[in-house]
């Protein structure tokens, strides 16, 4: 079964379950879990889903003039290998899951997906009640169409370690993404990689009688220019990258924080320096993550906490240079008349009343 939902309700491969024209104004695709599944019958390793290019031709002209790469250059000038300052570090405290257990941390977690006889995992986070947002590449093979989906999608918020899942796991009832990604026609720099939509919204089940939002908490999440000002000749804010890198930090095993500037990119992208790898993909970005302090003056503009504004889309990774990029929340040349995240969350949660 497949919902498409485009402008003014026009509705291809099943009818509509009642939403207005404003929440499903623009092109977005769901796909509701086929059966009860939760994991692959497959003994494989799970596989990170993360794109990464080494090839710095495939970044834009913005990116390798802040990394310090001329044209026709492949590698940064001067003094060894430039790079987009940022720390990566454990997000937990030495031999303990805290404070990953706690809120705002535990609103992430780990995300795993089966394609076929293998099991492949992301991160993501609780942004409603029921409703999770990641990356559209952790849930749809760009351009494939109605082959491209996953046959099931679980959830381990705040996993820490080889020890049980704290908070249980939750199966996927539904998954949204972008119908320009579904049919691959987005507005992408690198085909199906460095992309304007790379956005997804997955539903979770009830587990025990209780949303995902109810046990963990949530994140709000904020779009366009939120946040964003004029520094060093860049649109650029502040980001908190958490996600489950495998390959170089606790074996995938453990929740990674990254704190950087990001700065706007085209294709409508936001770039931070990062070094994390794959897994990391669909991971939230974050604006004023935390508790909130107090101020002795004026709060600072665009105060709210703990708002997702991106998340992991792909990576660069050449030397010493490690940087990472996001396809923003906001509206774009598919997304005219609202963001890109608030036409999935409506429409996911027009189909699904309750979990929002």
């Amino acid at each position: 079964m497949l919902r498409t939902y485009r402008t003014s309700l026009l509705l291809i491969g099943c009818a509509a379950v009642g939403l207005s024209s404003a929440s499903a104004n623009e092109n977005v695709v769901g796909r509701p879990a086929p059966g009860p599944a939760v994991a692959p019958a497959t003994t494989q390793a799970p596989k990170p889903l993360l794109p990464i290019l080494t090839d710095p031709t495939q970044l834009t002209e913005r990116v390798r003039l802040v990394l310090g790469i001329g044209p026709g250059e492949v590698r940064p000038r001067a003094g060894g290998d430039a790079n987009h300052p940022f720390t990566t570090r454990a997000a937990s405290s030495e031999g303990s899951n805290t404070p990953v257990d706690k809120f705002p941390w535990r609103a992430t977690g780990k995300l795993y997906m089966t394609f076929g006889t293998s099991l492949f995992v992301c991160t993501a986070s609780v942004i409603a009640k029921g409703l999770l947002v990641t990356a559209a590449h952790c849930v749809h093979r760009y351009g494939e169409g109605a082959n491209g989906w996953p046959a099931a999608v679980r959830f381990e918020p705040a996993l820490h370690g080889n020890a049980k899942p704290p908070y249980g796991t939750w199966r996927a009832k539904e998954w949204w993404i972008p119908k320009v990604y579904f049919d691959g026609t987005d507005t992408c720099t690198v085909k199906g990689v460095v992309c304007e939509n790379d956005i997804a919204v997955v539903v979770l089940e009830k587990t025990a009688g209780k949303f995902i939002g109810q046990v963990v908490g949530t994140y709000g999440y904020k779009s366009d220019e939120y946040g964003y000002f004029d520094f060093l000749g860049q649109r650029a804010t502040h980001i908190t990258q958490l996600g489950y890198p495998l390959s170089n930090y606790g074996d995938g095993k453990m929740m990674i924080r990254t704190d950087s500037l990001g700065y706007q990119d085209n294709p409508s992208n936001v770039i931070i320096g990062s070094a994390q790898t794959g897994g990391s993909s669909g991971g939230p970005w974050l604006m004023n993550f935390g508790g909130k302090t107090a101020y002795s003056g004026p709060a600072p503009t665009a105060d709210d906490s703990n708002v997702v504004v991106a998340t992991t889309s792909w990576g660069y990774v050449s030397g010493t240079v490690m940087v990472q990029g996001a396809a923003r929340f906001g509206k774009n040349k598919t997304y005219t008349l609202q963001s890109n995240i608030q036409s999935l969350v409506d429409s996911a949660c027009g189909a699904n009343p309750g979990f929002c």
